[in-house]
């Protein structure tokens, strides 16, 4: 059976969100796991779609470059995923999302991913029901 060509991908974006209660359990794991303060804050990529794809058994992998996005989440205009460590974006800094069926053949984007904007009010930071209506 013949994977459907990937979704078209016209546009990602960046935003720094007041963490939910699981992202907060997260946070405090990686915190701990890698000995550093990280700070209360849940980035969302959110890569928006050119149209949704139909939903169908077998499904593309997301990739920065050649880092496997583990986990990520539709919503109504593409899919998102969530970066607890803000040193993720300086160390993927500029590089390109990829989709892969295989692991091994990737269709490129064209996007590539940026850091978000620097973070002045940590009050401040929409919610993440908010940003994915």
């Amino acid at each position: 059976m013949e994977l459907p060509a990937p979704p078209k991908a016209v546009a990602v974006e960046v935003v720094a969100t007041q963490p939910t209660e699981a992202d907060g359990a997260a946070i405090a794991h990686l915190s701990a796991r890698d000995q550093k303060t990280l700070a209360e804050v849940a980035y969302v990529v959110k890569i928006r779609f050119e149209s949704m794809p139909e939903a169908t058994s077998r499904g593309w992998a997301l990739y920065v470059n050649d880092f496997r996005i583990p986990k990520y989440w539709a919503y109504k205009e593409g899919i998102f995923f969530k970066v607890f460590d803000a040193q993720f974006f300086q160390d993927h800094r500029g590089q390109s999302l990829r989709f892969s069926e295989n692991g091994v053949d990737f269709v490129d984007t064209g996007l590539r991913l940026a850091p978000p904007g620097a973070l002045e009010d940590l009050t401040e930071l929409p919610r993440q029901d908010d940003l994915l209506k």
